[in-house]
């Protein structure tokens, strides 16, 4: 018999264990969501914070058997939350319309829209997307440098961001990425041993950043942002950038890979990540939808609030 709940602390392992095995198959995977079951739960407990899973999350058992998962991750600070999922097994699709009407629920009405990142292959999940009158705002791309690949960068001279250039950086991250999920202060405040911004400079002053997180406890890393001054552009600045953080991402023994996400559309900047090395892995359709006031009605409607390194 089907039964739908909200998610508790007993169902992490279950829930973390499934989201890893679907996530791994392009035709159920949703991206920015975790492959690895130990970092899906650490995201559950550290990472998923502005409201907590045990609001946030709807199952679905068939028995004693876990057969769906589907929740958000809200960022109250923007008004927004990103959908995990919907991650059911291949045959009990038919369920998804029944636990979205229960997830929405769920979702507070500080939030004003909803973004979904399904894998283009993911069929199933555009076709909900496109059924709930979700609007598709981009196509993106995920690359992956992997560290058997890591001999082939070269010596590099970038320099670790230090006090002198801190306004100078904030200033071309805010510009480069107005609305991005974090501005340069918010950038700043990260900073410690695993989250570095690395930097260019001339006589003039700063030529470029790039701010790169290693998670060496998952084996994996990210590059977030990072951007060239108009007036450095094509001069190998960001080559030079990006091979000095994945040298630098590489020197935690526990990172194979190193993966970012840039828009389909953005062909020099995918050129420029493959000239250095970076390979295909996946491509995401960018979906989101604004929530009137009067929800679980929604209405569909723009709200680009994301901003992907270029």
């Amino acid at each position: 018999m089907l039964k739908i709940k909200v998610m508790t602390h007993d169902d992490l392992e279950h829930v973390s264990r499934l989201i890893s095995e679907l996530n791994r198959i392009e035709e159920s995977h949703i991206g920015y969501c975790a492959k690895n079951k130990d970092e899906i739960k650490e995201d559950f407990i550290n990472n998923i914070s502005d409201i907590k899973f045990t609001n946030s999350f709807i199952l679905a058992y068939e028995g004693e058997t876990l057969i769906g998962v589907l929740g958000f991750d809200a960022d109250l600070e923007n008004e927004t939350a990103e959908i995990w999922g919907p991650f059911i097994v291949s045959n009990k699709w038919d369920i998804a319309k029944n636990m979205w009407e229960q997830l929405i629920e769920l979702v507070p009405n500080e939030i004003n829209s909803l973004l979904m990142f399904p894998n283009v292959k993911n069929t199933r999940a555009c076709e909900l997307a496109n059924r709930l009158s979700f609007e598709k705002y981009s196509d993106e791309t995920i690359l992956v440098f992997e560290r058997e690949q890591s001999h082939e960068l070269q010596n590099v001279s970038i320099q670790e961001l230090n006090p002198e250039y801190i306004s100078s950086m904030k200033q071309l991250h805010n510009e480069a990425f107005p609305n991005a999920y974090y501005n340069g202060q918010q950038i700043i405040e990260r900073l410690n041993k695993y989250r570095k911004v690395f930097i260019i400079t001339n006589e003039k002053g700063l030529s470029g950043y790039i701010y790169v997180e290693a998670e060496p406890d998952f084996g994996g890393a990210s590059i977030e942002f990072f951007a060239v001054h108009e007036s450095e552009r094509g001069k190998g600045i960001g080559s030079e950038l990006l091979r000095g953080a994945l040298k630098w991402l590489f020197t935690f023994k526990e990172i194979e890979s190193i993966r970012l996400c840039v828009s389909s559309n953005n062909k020099n900047a995918i050129n420029l990540y493959q000239k250095v090395g970076f390979q295909h892995k996946h491509d995401l359709y960018a979906y989101v939808i604004i929530i009137k006031e009067s929800h679980p009605n929604l209405s569909g409607g723009i709200l680009l609030i994301i901003c992907f390194a270029k």
